[in-house]
């Protein structure tokens, strides 16, 4: 499913809430805080974007796969990698090539 996601799938979502299964963290609540599209990528059928999620300030999660939930979307896995403090929280970014 992930490959066939596109930004415009995400948009819509901005603001919102995401729970994240965290492991042995437990459960975060994370808000889609950005998309970010990058232009076409070669040969490709979808633009290449980014996700921003903020998060909590601590526990900061090491990057790795999580499970994300939302009623819209639905449960994924995805890598996220911590960018550090944002606005809102801790920055937490998933890129779709």
């Amino acid at each position: 499913m992930l490959e066939t996601l596109t930004k415009e799938n995400w948009t819509k979502y901005l603001g919102e809430n995401f729970q994240v299964d965290a492991g042995n963290f437990g459960s975060l609540v994370m808000k889609l805080a950005a998309v970010s599209g990058y232009g076409q990528r070669q040969g490709g059928n979808r633009e290449a974007f980014s996700l921003l999620f903020c998060g909590p300030l601590r526990p900061v999660l090491p990057q790795h796969i999580y499970r994300i939930g939302h009623a819209g979307i639905g449960e994924l896995d995805i890598f996220l990698v911590p960018v550090g403090p944002q606005v809102d929280g801790l920055g937490y970014e998933a890129v779709f090539t």
